[in-house]
């Protein structure tokens, strides 16, 4: 008889408890204390009996208690990480720390359906006027252009976390050539100079080569067999792998730390300019580039025939 205890017998308005002796009509339900029913001599819940439907428990729902941190704790309504008292958005996914005291979702209760559905989700709610580190997410999603939703979470990351990792599998691939694309040029530059640089004992090795596709039979007098060259070789592939790894882990952040420093000078040089005007600007500005990614190309074979021409006059 628990699930009755704290339901109203409606003869007498009194809450069952677990010392009561119930009784139930057999028909629709309704609960009684074993005193009310013989007093009344049958159910007298008639409404319920002439619209053919059960009798609902009115027992209060049980308490849901909030979470309690530790002192001083401010644990994410997101994620459930704890911050220190002084951060205004979490340190592991940026949700804004207000409302600390309010029931967690599925905490404090043994089955998650006494919750109310209305605390089970705290959503934050982003738009693009939304600020992202002094910089409105429209603006942002205005200066990438192509797969904004690639981008903007790591960007809220960042400026919300304070991150400045994140995975990028196109830099890590074609790292000099992806800056370029992305209209990164002092990194496109200095990633292509720094691949060119390290792919010299393998350009060494097929210069001197006299059998394959890309031999040139050039002598320039290093023993490519040696120890010392072959750990040159090694080192400088370990470098490169590096450099990749480097390029996917941090290219988004330069990518957005290049994004806001653009649409912060575009937006402080507007004068009188109309929205859509500084709009298009912030559009024309970002984006990416096939043209610059071809040009990157380009400059990469430029400058391994210059390494090229360089070797066989120094030989």
């Amino acid at each position: 008889m628990s699930k009755y205890v704290g339901s109203t017998c409606i003869v007498c308005g009194k809450r069952f408890t677990e010392d009561d002796d119930i009784v139930v009509c057999p028909e629709c339900g309704t609960p009684y204390h074993r005193e009310c029913y013989n007093e009344k001599g049958s159910c007298v819940n008639t409404p319920l009996h002439e619209k053919g439907v059960e009798w609902i428990s009115d027992a209060p729902k049980p308490e849901v208690k909030a979470y309690s941190a530790e002192p001083g704790v401010k644990r994410c309504i997101r994620c459930g990480a704890e911050n220190p008292p002084e951060e205004r958005y979490c340190k592991e996914c940026g949700t804004p720390l207000i409302n600390m005291d309010t029931p967690r979702p599925f905490e404090g209760t043994e089955n998650a359906e006494q919750q109310d559905v209305g605390t089970r989700f705290n959503p934050v709610m982003l738009n693009q006027d939304s600020d992202i580190d002094g910089v409105k997410l429209g603006d942002y999603a205005r200066y990438v252009g192509s797969n904004p939703i690639g981008f903007l979470p790591s960007f809220i990351s960042f400026a919300k976390a304070g991150r400045v990792a994140s995975l990028n599998i196109f830099a890590m691939i074609f790292a000099p050539f992806y800056f370029m694309y992305r209209k990164m040029y002092s990194w496109g530059i200095f990633a292509i100079i720094v691949s060119c640089l390290l792919s010299v004992p393998t350009t060494i090795e097929m210069m001197q080569s006299t059998s394959g596709a890309y031999s040139m039979n050039i002598d320039l007098g290093i023993d490519v067999e040696s120890k010392s060259f072959i750990a040159l070789e090694q080192a400088v592939t370990f470098l490169m792998l590096g450099l990749k790894l480097a390029s996917g882990i941090f290219a988004n952040y330069l990518y957005y730390k290049k994004a806001k420093r653009d649409i912060l000078k575009i937006r402080e040089n507007s004068g009188e300019k109309s929205n859509e005007e500084v709009n298009m600007e912030i559009i024309t500005t970002g984006g990416s580039s096939w043209g610059y990614a071809l040009l990157g190309i380009m400059l990469a074979g430029a400058v391994n025939m210059m390494i090229i021409m360089l070797l066989t006059v120094l030989r």
